[in-house]
């Protein structure tokens, strides 16, 4: 797939595997622009990466209609839509879990990524072609333990994904799913990994990313399972 000069929209932009992957399009002279609710951060990364940017709240439909309107307005298309920004909380067995961040966590994780697909599709259908990205976990490939409300919205987006799939008659719509393993980025401030060092390079997930969109043949759905540390005693 050719992705030189495209339009991209990336949300949860301003940090993490979304600025890196902002940096990965850029470096395809591609035109970005990044979102975030995070106004400190979203200038801030927008102006490091050369970027266009547009403040928006995900869990706000409303928020996102406007970042679609924006593009269009300025841009006149949205090439490919990636979205990505999400949450996770703290590791918890799930009759423990706490029910206001369980619902926080699906506005992010599930409405977020539904909404941007809704905006995103109905643009990229009146132009006959576009590609949406679902960043995705490997957690929405396996139940772990402990995770039952993160893996559950990750699940969701699977079969969001994988719907839309199956509604999509035109072959010059795509979406596609990435599934990475962990990574080291900020997305579990509530509660770090003790094995967080082991987890991948956010510019190493990025990359695969990339390389794969532009390969002849793309995989639809992108697994990047982190490597198996060998732990040995002497």
């Amino acid at each position: 797939m050719k992705i030189k000069n495209k339009i991209v929209v990336i949300t949860g932009g301003s940090q993490g595997l979304g600025k890196s992957l902002a940096s990965q399009f850029a470096k395809q002279a591609c035109r970005v622009i990044i979102s975030s609710e995070d106004k400190k951060e979203l200038k801030k990364t927008a102006k490091e990466l050369s970027v266009d940017s547009f403040l928006a709240d995900v869990t706000v439909y409303d928020n996102l209609s406007n970042l679609g309107k924006y593009v269009l307005e300025k841009y006149g298309t949205i090439d490919i839509w990636v979205n990505n920004a999400g949450i996770q909380i703290a590791p918890n067995l799930v009759e423990e879990v706490d029910i206001k961040k369980l619902h926080h966590l699906f506005e992010m994780n599930f409405f977020g990524y539904f909404y941007g697909c809704q905006i995103a599709l109905r643009q990229i259908k009146k132009q006959g072609s576009g590609l949406i990205i679902n960043i995705n976990s490997t957690a929405g490939l396996e139940g772990k333990p402990k995770l039952s409300a993160y893996s559950s919205s990750k699940f969701a987006i699977k079969g969001l994904t994988e719907s839309i799939r199956k509604e999509i008659a035109n072959p010059e719509i795509k979406i596609y799913s990435v599934y990475p393993g962990g990574i080291q980025t900020d997305i579990y401030k509530e509660k770090y990994p003790d094995d967080i060092k082991e987890y991948m390079q956010v510019d190493d997930v990025a990359e695969k990313v990339i390389k794969n969109l532009m390969a002849d043949k793309p995989e639809q759905d992108l697994i990047i399972r982190r490597p198996i540390v060998q732990k040995y005693r002497f």
